[in-house]
This record gives C-alpha cells, sequence and structure tokens, in this order.
C-alpha cells in the first residue's frame, strides 16, 4: 500500500473515531471555547483600559480646546467689554457658538452686568444624561478680561463664562466606544479562529490519527502494531509521544512472550507438585498418628498441671484465711481512739506485711511490721511474729515500745534458729510500736526501720525517725538499744504508720518513687477530710501515680487520731 493510500486510510479512520464523539464535546469545539473566551476576556481588558485612556485624552483634548478658545478670543472679548460695545459682544459670543457642544456664553462687565450672552439648548437623553458626570467638572470656565490704556498696568475690565453641554460630550465619547468595542469583538473572533485552525492541524488531527491507530492494537499481539506516519512531529512532543507508545508496545509484547514461557513452566511445575503432594500427602498421613498420640500425652500433662495449680491456689488461700485468722481485729481500738483506718493488702493472696492491735489497759498499742519478702516466705515470717507478740505480751508483759521491739528480735532470732552456726535462715522484719497513753495524752514510740509521721491540725508534718536497726537477720548483730520518743499529742493531731510498700509506688515521668517526702505534703493538705476519706483518697492517688506499673510490694497503712483532750501539761512536752 502506498504512503498516501495509508494516509487516506488513517484520516478516514480518525473521522470515524471522532465521529463518535459529540460535536459539543470534542477537543475542537473545547479549543475553539476555551480560545474565544481568552480572547474576549483578553479583549475586554484592553478595551476597558483603553476606553479609560480615550477618556482620560478626550478630557485633556476638551481642556485644550476651550484654552485654545479663549486665548483666541481674550482679546476682542476685553476691547468690547472696556469700550461697553455690546454688538460686538454679540458677534463674539455667535462666533464662539461654532463649537458644537457650546451650551451657554456669557460676557460681562466688571460691574457684574451682562453685556453680551447666548444660550443652545441641546437635545438630552436618558443615556447621555447618566452618564454626564463623566465630564460635568470640566464643562465650565471662566475667564477674567483684562486690557490695558497705553503704558498702564492691565485692569480687570469683565470676564467670559463657557459651557460645555456635558451629554454631547458623553454621546460622543459612546459611540467612539462601541466602535471601538465592535471592532475588538471582530478581532477576537478573529484571532480565535485562526487558533482554532491552527490547533486543529497541529494537535487535533495528529490524535485523532493516533487514537484511530490506538484503536487497531490488537491486545494479544500488541507488537505487531502498525504506527501512523507522522513526518511533521517527528522531533516535537507528538513524536516522543509516539515512540514511547511504539516502546511500551514491544515491552507489552516482551511481557506476554515472557507469560506464555512462564505458563508453560507453571504447568510443568504443578505437574511435578502434585507427584510430591502425593508423596508428602502420605507422610503426612504417618505423622499424623504419631501426632494424635502426642497430642494426647500432652491433653493429660496438661490436666495434672491444671490440678497441681489448683492444689497450690487452694493452699494459698487456705494459706490467707490462716494469715487473716491471725490479724487482730481492725475495731480493737474503737472507743480508745477518734479514729483509725487500717489498709492492709498483700501484693499476692498472702504477704509478708503484719499489724497488731491490742488494748493494754488504759493505754492502747498499735504495732506494724514488714517482713523479709512478700507472698509465702513473707507469710511464714508474720505467723512466727504472730506467736513471739503473744508470748511478749502474755507471758512476758512487755508494755515498753523499745522492750517489745528488743523482745521481737531476740523471739526470731530463736524461733528461726539464727543463733546457730549452721542457721540456713538470713530472715528478719522491720516494725514499729506506737502506744497511746489518754492520761497523760502522750505518745510513746519506737521504730526499727519504720518512722512515724505527725501531721498537726494545721496541716505542719513532722517525722519522728527510727533507728537504724531490724530485728532479726543471722547476717546482722541485734540492736543494743532502741530509743523511744515520747510526743505530747495535741487535740485533732493525726499519726500514720506505714510500710515502705505505701511510698515505693513507681510511677510519673519518668517513672520514679513517690517517696515518703511527697506521701506526707499530701496527707497535709488533706487535714480537713475524715481518716477514713483520706485513706480511701489516698488509694486512689497511688493507683493513679503508678498508672500501668505493677505494684512492687506489700502495703500496710495505719492511720489514727486519738481522742481530743485538754492539752497536755508542760511535763509532757516531747523528749
Amino acid at each position: 500500500m502506498t504512503p498516501e493510500a495509508v494516509e487516506a486510510v488513517e484520516a478516514r479512520t480518525a473521522s470515524r473515531a471522532s465521529s463518535g464523539v459529540s460535536p459539543w464535546r470534542s477537543l475542537t469545539f473545547k479549543q475553539a471555547v476555551l480560545t474565544l473566551l481568552v480572547a474576549l476576556v483578553l479583549g475586554l481588558a484592553v478595551g476597558a483600559v483603553q476606553l479609560w485612556l480615550d477618556w482620560g485624552e478626550m478630557r485633556k483634548e476638551v481642556r485644550r480646546s476651550l484654552d485654545e478658545t479663549l486665548s483666541l478670543v481674550e482679546g476682542s472679548a476685553s476691547e468690547a467689554v472696556y469700550q461697553l460695545h455690546e454688538e460686538l459682544g454679540r458677534q463674539l459670543i455667535d462666533g464662539l457658538f461654532a463649537l458644537e457642544s457650546l451650551r451657554r456664553a456669557e460676557l460681562r462687565d466688571d460691574f457684574g452686568q451682562v453685556l453680551a450672552e447666548r444660550e443652545h439648548p441641546m437635545p438630552v437623553t436618558g443615556l447621555t444624561r447618566d452618564w454626564a458626570w463623566l465630564f460635568a467638572d470640566i464643562c465650565r470656565v471662566q475667564r477674567p478680561l483684562t486690557y490695558a490704556v497705553g503704558s498702564e498696568q492691565p485692569a480687570l475690565v469683565g470676564q467670559l463664562s463657557l459651557e460645555l453641554a456635558p451629554e454631547v460630550l458623553v454621546e460622543r465619547f459612546l459611540r467612539q466606544a462601541l466602535t471601538d468595542s465592535l471592532l475588538g469583538s471582530l478581532r477576537a473572533l478573529f484571532i480565535s479562529a485562526l487558533v482554532v485552525a491552527i490547533f486543529y492541524l497541529m494537535i487535533t488531527r495528529p490524535l485523532l490519527r493516533l487514537g484511530a491507530a490506538i484503536a487497531r492494537v490488537d491486545p494479544a499481539n500488541p507488537g505487531r502494531w502498525q504506527a501512523p506516519a507522522l513526518p511533521t512531529h517527528r522531533r516535537d512532543e507528538l513524536g516522543l509521544l509516539l515512540n514511547h507508545l511504539q516502546h511500551l508496545l514491544g515491552a507489552s509484547q516482551a511481557a506476554l512472550d515472557e507469560r506464555d514461557r512462564a505458563r508453560a513452566e507453571l504447568s510443568a511445575l504443578a505437574r511435578d507438585l502434585e507427584v510430591r503432594v502425593r508423596e508428602r500427602t502420605a507422610e503426612l498421613e504417618q505423622q499424623k498418628d504419631v501426632l494424635a498420640r502426642a497430642f494426647s500425652e500432652l491433653e493429660t500433662t496438661h490436666g495434672e498441671l491444671a490440678r497441681a495449680n489448683r492444689l497450690v491456689l487452694e493452699s494459698i488461700q487456705y494459706a490467707r484465711r490462716i494469715q487473716t485468722a491471725m490479724l487482730p481485729d481492725k475495731a480493737a481500738l474503737d472507743g480508745r481512739l477518734a479514729a483509725i483506718q487500717v489498709r492492709w493488702e498483700p501484693l499476692h493472696l498472702v504477704g509478708g506485711d503484719w499489724f497488731w492491735l491490742e488494748p493494754m489497759g488504759e493505754r492502747s498499742l498499735i504495732l506494724i511490721a514488714d517482713c523479709t519478702g512478700h507472698g509465702v516466705p513473707g507469710a511464714f515470717i508474720t505467723l512466727v511474729l504472730a506467736s513471739a507478740m503473744k508470748e511478749i505480751l502474755r507471758a512476758e508483759g512487755a508494755r515498753d515500745p523499745a522492750q517489745i521491739l528488743l523482745a521481737i528480735d531476740r523471739l526470731v532470732r530463736a524461733r528461726l534458729r539464727q543463733d546457730h552456726p549452721e542457721a540456713e535462715s538470713d530472715d528478719g522484719l522491720e516494725a514499729a510500736v506506737a502506744i497511746w497513753d489518754p492520761a497523760r495524752r502522750a505518745l510513746e514510740f519506737a521504730g526499727a526501720g519504720i518512722p512515724l509521721l505527725c501531721v498537726s491540725p494545721e496541716g505542719r508534718v513532722e517525722t519522728i525517725r527510727s533507728a537504724r536497726a531490724h530485728l532479726g537477720y543471722r547476717s546482722l548483730p541485734p540492736p543494743e538499744a532502741i530509743p523511744v520518743h515520747r510526743v505530747a499529742v495535741a487535740p485533732g493531731a493525726r499519726f500514720y504508720l506505714l510500710t515502705d510498700g505505701v511510698s515505693d509506688h513507681m510511677g510519673g515521668t519518668p517513672p520514679r518513687l513517690l517517696g515518703r517526702r511527697r506521701l506526707a505534703e499530701w496527707l497535709a493538705g488533706q487535714v480537713e477530710r475524715s481518716l477514713q476519706d483520706q485513706v480511701a483518697d489516698l488509694q486512689r492517688l497511688l493507683d493513679a501515680y503508678r498508672g500501668r506499673e505493677p505494684r512492687r510490694d506489700d502495703m500496710t497503712l495505719i492511720a489514727f487520731q486519738p481522742l481530743p483532750s485538754d492539752p497536755p501539761p508542760l511535763d509532757s512536752l516531747r523528749e
């Protein structure tokens, strides 16, 4: 087929391809509309600027014409006014009406008397009246007239006044604007048609030919595609697009060929896999019986572990009941104190914290202890401590806080056989004892590792430090002496005994311990609340401070407030 025939076929194909698109949606129509809009907008913008310039130029022309006219007749007008020559003045005024836009002319002498005047009515339309403001400010002009006799200085002899009709100026300006607008519109239409024709010949028609050629691509054999001839576009974007399209179709053909080869290889691989799957299935059937026996044995083992775990939990729960039974009644000191709150929370079901409340005649004993470890090991130490306390209070009859702590140290060491060289136990505890004496309005305190927090009704906090001593522990020497602190109790004062599981909550950002100092500051700010509300709020504070951090230790808190009474005597001040 000759190149001319190929081009004719492509033209017919392009025509059919373009015929499938509505004329109002075709690229040519869009180009024409867009080009026309751009040309009209630019034409309007240029026309508006030109109109503004013409308006300014016309105003200058009117002023210049008036100035030239006045300069031309100024001498004659001065002569007529000086001589009071009415006929000359009328001739002069009539001559001025050669100006097409002149509406009124007046000549006055220096006494204000009208020497000559004339007014020419002008036809006025609604349009010219509405736009008369365009020239209204330049339509009235007055020129003073001077006259010199001999060598004398020129003297004022009269005045010449002219008034133009702005409607006439507006009409002339609008005629010029209409002419310019028509010419601009015709120019925009011509430019639009020219641009559309150029775009169609250079872009749209080659694109249609290229689109028709793309429509003939065989999806099964894209590499056999015959590219259209675009001789005038070999070095421009359309030529580059055609080259990219040829490269893309060639790559698609290569990919299809590779796909066919891959399919053949995949079919062979699938047949091989089928054989292997059958062989492997036979092996798995053999292993299935082995796994079934293994799972049966595993279920048996899980059952045994579950039973063992249940027995351990039941044992620990029973141990908790035993440890709870060893604790005193929290209401043991009701009526002896204004208020008392006890919170005992082991880390696990059982723990190493322990407390004791007991009336001793008129006095009241409060003890708190933190034994080694937590969980079951710590709970065993509390049982040793509980039996020791019964012996100390019942058999030995100790009534001094320091004597009670020293007796605890002695009995714990003896019962854990820590006084023997071959002893394995190296366990012990920290403890504190507070005895409330209502007769003296005093609180006796002795501590080994656990201090006493005192909060006055005004919110002042004082920490009564404990001795640096530990009770028990084979590796540590027994404490030689533990000092006793006697504290005068003011009405409304509150006291707090707590193990380090309360103050050692970890939280915040970055994580750090809460500490006794911040805990004491918080208690000082809660003096107005009851002890019950205080302890409940403290629990919420600890939970919020800890956040997602887990608890680390057993936690015990005893808060109490002695009964109010008269102020203590001077001899019972703190020693």
